[in-house]
């Protein structure tokens, strides 16, 4: 039996008097790959973000490894946050410093790793992503999605226990979407504890545990892929289906 990972209980965010997520509780376990679909403004981005809150919520709790981060101060949040790798729709990567530094630059900042062990680290990730020969580049020279799969890269570094993924392919050419999923669904298979708002229902099909559908800010439904994409019970969820992939 798998055990919880992220525990989240009746989460509520809002915005003003605009209630963005409403009494969410779910459950994520060890191991799982979530793939959380929906039209924009459903609360997908905001919910992922408060997964590591990055987006505070307005009441609920988040529990994540049997800690509620609820309430934690800024340094005992920065620490949890070291166990949740994120990969935004920008890469954020930094300019002036080549892939290997990038890569690198956390695991030594923050965890005091040594220049030598970290160096190793990122080249083997920089062969994991396929980048193997880019080490030496600098961000500008990439492409789109080169520089997502550094930010993945990037990412991993931290050894998380779960990844987040926000619409990790959103910003990138058609072409270049693939390599990207590839990577992630590689990771999948390898068993990282994953969550990914996206709108590449292929990937959601191919690589979900279990897809949830946000829409009006709370989960509207739940499934297998197989449920989700062939049989969904509700009206919203076979709307919205049925507009993305007739598309």
């Amino acid at each position: 039996m798998s055990k919880p990972l992220i525990q989240i209980d009746h989460l509520v965010k809002k915005f003003g008097d605009n209630v963005v997520l409403n009494d969410i509780s779910e459950t994520i376990n060890q191991g799982d790959v979530i793939v959380v679909i929906g039209a924009s403004g459903g609360g997908k981005s905001t919910f992922l973000r408060s997964l590591n809150l990055l987006n505070q919520p307005t009441s609920g709790s988040i529990t994540f490894e049997g800690t509620n981060l609820v309430g934690l101060g800024e340094k005992q949040l920065d620490s949890v946050r070291e166990k949740m790798g994120m990969v935004f729709q920008q890469f954020n990567l930094f300019p002036n410093m080549t892939v290997l530094e990038n890569i690198k630059l956390a695991p030594m900042k923050v965890k005091a790793e040594t220049e030598a062990a970290a160096t190793a680290k990122a080249n083997a990730l920089l062969d994991q992503v396929g980048l193997a020969d880019k080490a030496d580049a600098y961000p500008a020279s990439l492409s789109g999605g080169q520089m997502q799969r550094v930010a993945i890269a990037r990412a991993l570094a931290m050894a998380p226990d779960v990844m987040l993924f926000d619409e990790p392919t959103s910003a990138l050419d058609p072409e270049m979407v693939g390599e990207v999923l590839k990577v992630m669904q590689d990771l999948a298979k390898s068993g990282m504890t994953m969550v990914v708002v996206t709108h590449e229902m292929g990937f959601a099909r191919e690589v979900a545990d279990q897809v949830w559908f946000m829409d009006q800010g709370v989960i509207a439904e739940k499934g297998t892929p197989e449920q989700i994409f062939t049989a969904p019970k509700e009206a919203r969820t076979q709307d919205f289906l049925s507009k993305v992939l007739a598309q």
